[in-house]
């Protein structure tokens, strides 16, 4: 009679490591097979925690002055809670990288703007235009993709920490290599610093 207990507890325990077997390999599976984009960072932000070493980033990209924010996407950051419900985001090559250039609440409003579609939040500060007295101010574009924490060991954490102060002062020399799913789903690669790959470690 106490066998059989024990062996249930087993039987589910063995079902749940399974479980998180194929979870892994079909994530796996689906950052390989996806479309890779490289997007910009604004902000990184290396910390160690309990949970292992860690960097959060920020996806950014700079509104040239003179330049609207893209079509359908939010342009009063104030005002956005988070909780907003997600758009598709049609993204487009911009120089060595991609970058938001509109958003509808539909898959096929979104690939109006461009054939690359991501689903997720954005959010863009609009930027402040030229007076007579200034040169005005670039306006920020963010992305809410689902890929803000990147794992790595000790020493790739320390090496992006020297570069986090550049990403602050606003030219910043790391960026996200994100993979696209079919089913619309952002997932980290990896990081690029100063051209070079790191690859993701865990996830």
């Amino acid at each position: 009679m106490t066998l059989r207990p024990a062996l249930r507890i087993a039987a589910v325990a063995a079902l749940a490591v399974l479980g998180l077997i194929g979870l892994v390999v079909w994530e796996s599976w689906q950052r390989a097979a996806g479309t890779e984009v490289v997007l910009s960072i604004a902000t990184v932000d290396p910390r160690g925690l309990l949970s292992g070493d860690y960097v959060a980033i920020s996806l950014q990209e700079p509104v040239a002055v003179g330049r609207a924010c893209p079509p359908g996407i939010d342009t009063d950051p104030a005002a956005v809670t988070g909780k907003e419900p997600e758009q598709w985001i049609a993204l487009a090559p911009a120089g060595d990288h991609a970058a938001a250039v509109g958003a509808a609440g539909e898959r096929a409003g979104a690939l109006r703007f461009a054939p690359l579609v991501v689903r997720g939040r954005a959010t863009c500060a609009a930027p402040t235009p030229a007076t007579a007295d200034s040169g005005g101010a670039p306006g920020t574009l963010a992305l809410d993709l689902g890929v803000d924490r990147f794992y790595a060991d000790q020493a790739e954490v320390q090496r992006i920490n020297e570069t986090s102060t550049i990403c602050q002062s606003g030219s910043c020399p790391v960026a996200a290599i994100v993979s696209i799913g079919r089913d619309g789903k952002a997932r980290l690669k990896g990081l690029r610093i100063n051209g070079q790959r790191v690859v993701l470690s865990s996830f």
